[in-house]
């Protein structure tokens, strides 16, 4: 009775779980979906297709024990028959043998004096013949009972090792072809709770460079760079004066390939309730995104000569002042080290108020002069430790492009002979260095700063 009512409560639970899907896929589908509701929507489809799962798990192991129950069962019932027939059987057989032994008596005593060698001779062989076959099948009857008392041994100790398993979850001895796995693996789904993701620290720089979608391994682009010339004095039927040919400059691609892949036993989902697949999935997303923090950083400081500051203030204000014209300087980011952040953030100005100030336009981070500021860690600098004061200003949209081909992530099964699957992200891009002028990097240490500044404006 209790496995038809799990299996009731499986069948609702797998109706609510179609329906939630359903609602899930529409919310999805549609393009001014709240991110919110679509992520409670998905939580509760995990949810409902961990119940799912854990009442399969239910079932399989109450009918386990209600198999092994009723071949005990079965086993007992055998024993008992045979144990009553055998003593039928022995008592079956001394009467006859009783009924033999007094016939034979009785034929002697009838027999002739003179004949008693003869006749003796011959009752004392059938005897002995009777004896004899007695003898087998008392011996026949007790191997039968001891064969059913080692069955019923083993079955004995098999139901034990089976309550063990239900009670603690998992088998320690070593089982070739029975219930367990031979390593000690949990055999029945223990309780796994959502896993509690560690956050990233810093801000991720792909969303902050431009990404161009291309179609082939190699190609350019070209960029039109703007003219200081101006138009000629013209007199009336005179030739026009021809001006210089526009300064093109092609930004070249070459795609690499890039992968990576995380490899999953089918035991892991068998003895779990857990959507390992979902979290690793996610796991692929960090990977990406750990890849293109380290190209994007890379092109951002590839051949790049560093400025040695002294005073860290003065070199920011200088890179944007002079360096950069008025709308790339607009348009510019300031990528800080840990550490140089920190040496920053130590200083006032005039009117003894922080150099760093929270950015009012976002609310989150902080500014800078005016100037979103993307704290990264020390050592994601090519070559930097902790402790080094970096700092890079550019205009990031302009300075680095990511042209990218195609991203898939997709799972991939084994030929079933080691019994694993496969999740995996393949990924197609060159990161490359567009505006080598526009990026000024700025090296200095902890102990470069300036006493104050003049206000918080450049």
């Amino acid at each position: 009775m209790k496995i038809e009512t799990l299996q009731e409560e499986l069948a609702e639970n797998e109706a609510k779980l179609k329906a939630k899907t359903a609602v899930s896929r529409s919310l999805l589908n549609k393009e001014d979906s709240d991110i919110a509701e679509i992520k409670r929507s998905v939580d509760e489809v995990k949810e409902l297709r961990s119940k799912s799962d854990g009442l399969r798990a239910k079932i399989e192991a109450l009918k386990l024990l209600n198999e092994e129950e009723n071949r005990a069962s079965k086993a007992d019932s055998k024993g008992n028959s045979a144990k009553e027939d055998g003593d039928n059987t022995e008592d079956d057989g001394e009467s006859t043998t009783d009924s033999t032994k007094k016939q034979t008596k009785s034929a002697k005593r009838d027999d002739d004096p003179d004949d008693n060698d003869d006749g003796g001779s011959d009752d004392d062989s059938s005897d002995d013949s009777e004896l004899e076959k007695d003898s087998k099948t008392k011996n026949k009857r007790g191997s039968g009972k001891v064969k059913t008392l080692n069955k019923d041994k083993e079955l004995e100790i098999h139901k034990r090792d089976m309550l063990s398993v239900l009670k603690e979850g998992k088998t320690t001895r070593d089982v070739t072809g029975g219930i367990g796995l031979s390593d000690g693996s949990v055999l029945i789904p223990q309780d796994i709770l959502n896993v509690e993701h560690e956050t990233h620290q810093f801000p991720r720089l792909g969303s902050l460079v431009r990404t161009v979608s291309v179609k082939h391994s190699t190609g350019k682009l070209p960029v039109m760079w703007d003219t200081d010339e101006k138009l000629s004095d013209h007199s009336e039927y005179s030739a026009t004066a021809k001006n210089n040919m526009l300064k093109v400059v092609p930004i070249n691609w070459d795609l690499q390939t890039k992968t990576g892949a995380y490899v999953y036993s089918q035991d892991l989902l068998s003895d779990s309730d857990y959507d390992w697949q979902s979290e690793l999935a996610q796991s692929m997303i960090t990977l990406r995104d750990n890849t293109d923090d380290d190209l994007i950083i890379k092109a951002l400081t590839d051949g790049v000569t560093a400025v040695e500051a002294t005073d860290l203030v003065a070199a920011i204000k200088t890179a944007l002042n002079m360096t950069l014209k008025p709308n790339d300087s607009a348009a510019a980011s300031i990528v800080l080290s840990q550490s140089a952040f920190n040496a920053l953030d130590q200083l006032k100005d005039t009117q003894g108020r922080p150099l760093v100030q929270p950015d009012l336009t976002k609310g989150t981070g902080s500014t800078i002069l005016g100037k979103t500021v993307i704290v990264i860690d020390d050592t994601l600098f090519p070559s930097a430790k902790a402790g080094d004061v970096n700092i890079i200003i550019a205009p990031l949209q302009k300075a680095v492009i990511n042209f990218k081909n195609n991203e898939i992530t997709g799972k991939f099964m084994d030929t079933y002979d080691v019994w694993y699957q496969q999740l995996g992200i393949y990924l197609r891009e060159d990161v490359v260095q567009a505006r080598k002028d526009l990026i000024i990097n700025i090296k200095g240490t902890t102990d470069t700063t300036s006493g104050s500044t003049t206000g918080t404006g450049k």
